[in-house]
């Protein structure tokens, strides 16, 4: 975690942070979620989210990350072994994967998602555009623990 924590440090003094965060920052701020845990809860789903226009920035990725993934094959296809191998960690991990098991509930959703677009300086840098809309069907995925 330690190191973890070191490297999280060196990425953010040179890349900005995006929806991942944007989307974290109202699940601590309601429901006391603990802010690693809030961006696990929503890390695959806005990663899938974003793979239509930035599998390359993925796919270039991966072999930082493990060696285990499978590197044969394009950009997308990299980037989405990628995602699953993060799936498959926060699994190992038994960390929770859906909103359920942090205690919120469906009806929180459209309240989450109109906080997180008060974070325009996060959802900026995002690279695909981000809307309400997007926000919610994001959230949706999350409560429902599916990628």
């Amino acid at each position: 975690m330690l190191l973890g924590s070191c490297l999280t440090g060196q990425a953010f003094a040179n890349a900005p942070v995006a929806a991942v965060h944007a989307l974290a920052y109202p699940l601590g701020g309601h429901f006391h979620i603990p802010h690693v845990l809030s961006h696990a809860l929503v890390l695959i789903h806005v990663m899938n989210f974003n793979l239509s226009h930035c599998a390359n920035l993925y796919a270039e990725l991966a072999p930082v990350i493990s060696d285990a993934i499978d590197l044969d094959g394009n950009d997308v296809e990299v980037a989405k072994a990628r995602v699953d191998f993060l799936s498959s960690l926060i699994k190992q991990l038994k960390l929770p994967t859906s909103l359920v098991e942090v205690g919120t509930a469906e009806s929180d959703i459209n309240n989450l998602a109109k906080d997180t677009m008060l974070h325009t300086r996060l959802l900026v840098n995002n690279p695909k555009p981000v809307t309400l809309e997007d926000v919610v069907h994001i959230y949706q995925q999350a409560h429902q623990g599916t990628d």
